[in-house]
């Protein structure tokens, strides 16, 4: 398989090959076009965080019940979907700030599928789908033609910039690794990689760093023959810890990292990029809210706003009024934060992850300034009668 970070391309620094990386474009001036759009939206070089893609909760509801799920997702009875009229809503927010792409997650997507191709097709021409990440639990004889037929018919495919993204989920999951295989094998000979990407992502426990992308190999190649590894990409990483996931398993990550070392190695997330990544990458959970990076267990600090409730422009407004967003962007990375916090204190400081030192420097940061930032004062959204729909209601 095609291993991350394969193919990056950064702006401003060499030309971008199309119709390479997992994130692949399908131009070779991207981030002229990319800029054009933010400045007819007036999004100008001032906004020093300015976001590529917004992956969204279209629902939290799933099918399965990973004890480590990253996006904290709930039963199919408990959890909500977006509705006609938030869907609508964000579609029109992302089109005023001259969004350029985004990347719809769960919970499970196909569980609301109606929503899904709703979004889609409101989408169509305003915004790419640059990715779809599924647990596969559609992948049956039958689902498998008929969905890739309904995505079509969608326009998932109709992408102007990215080249869209069908990621597979396994890990904790449960759905056979047999569907997931027909879902790679109808993907991969019905469709060039110039229609469509496909990767799996394969999460391991980091107590024995296991993953079931060696059995998914198994699988397919005995029922397919050989593994296309030249059109499937790989993400093979180990689960993090998640706040917002009250009973999730423990996670035993052995050994600790001093903060220092984390930023010397953090890479610059707030740089426009493309082909290993899109960045920067804003995440807007299924209650609205809205952070400005989408890593599973970002920080609640870097939570800015509610876009069922306000403006997107006043969101990255507020992102940019932050000191600490300033600072990484200016820095190229978390290291940059070393000006304000020196290494005699995060030298002492110890975490398991990239999100755990960010999040541990932001307090660190807010000490050293004495100012508080403007993120982490979310106003967590309750979706009135009608804007969200439950399992066994209608929009």
């Amino acid at each position: 398989m095609i291993k991350e970070g394969a193919h990056t391309y950064i702006d401003g620094q060499g030309p971008v090959v199309p119709y390479t990386g997992k994130y692949a474009v399908k131009l070779e001036d991207p981030f002229a076009v990319i800029r054009d759009r933010w400045a007819a939206a007036g999004i100008t070089d001032a906004y020093a965080y300015r976001p590529l893609r917004v992956e969204f909760e279209l629902t939290d509801r799933c099918n399965d019940t990973c004890k480590s799920c990253g996006m904290g997702a709930k039963p199919v009875s408990e959890g909500v979907t977006l509705s006609d009229a938030q869907l609508d809503r964000l579609v029109a927010q992302f089109a005023d700030v001259g969004l350029s792409s985004v990347a719809i997650t769960g919970g499970e997507p196909f569980v609301s599928s109606r929503a899904l191709y709703r979004f889609m097709e409101a989408a169509r021409g305003t915004v790419d789908i640059g990715k779809l990440t599924t647990n596969g639990i559609w992948g049956t004889e039958k689902g498998t033609p008929h969905v890739f037929g309904r995505l079509a018919e969608a326009g998932f495919l109709d992408s102007r910039i990215f080249v869209p993204l069908l990621m597979v989920s396994i890990g904790e999951q449960t759905t056979p690794l047999d569907r997931i295989a027909r879902i790679i094998h109808h993907a991969t000979t019905e469709f060039t990689d110039r229609e469509l990407n496909v990767a799996v992502s394969s999460l391991a426990d980091p107590a024995d760093r296991k993953h079931r992308v060696y059995e998914l190999l198994d699988v397919y190649e005995k029922t397919y023959g050989q593994f296309p590894h030249d059109r499937v990409h790989s993400t093979m990483r180990v689960y993090l810890e998640n706040e917002r996931l009250a009973d999730q398993a423990p996670i035993n990550r052995p050994g600790e990292t001093t903060v220092t070392r984390w930023m010397k190695a953090c890479y610059d997330c707030f740089a426009p990029t493309v082909g290993t990544y899109v960045l920067p990458c804003a995440l807007m959970k299924v209650s609205g809210d809205l952070y400005s990076c989408a890593a599973f267990n970002v920080p609640e600090k870097l939570g800015f706003g509610n876009l069922f409730q306000e403006p997107f422009r006043e969101i990255l407004d507020r992102v940019n009024s932050s000191a600490y967003v300033r600072t990484v962007r200016a820095g190229h990375g978390l290291k940059g934060v070393g000006d304000v916090v020196p290494p005699s204190v995060t030298d002492r400081m110890t975490c398991g992850s990239f999100c755990g030192s960010c999040k541990l420097l932001i307090n660190a940061f807010e000490a050293a300034t004495g100012e508080q930032e403007p993120g982490g004062r979310l106003r967590t959204f309750i979706p009135l009668q009608g804007l969200s729909v439950r399992e066994g209601q209608s929009a």
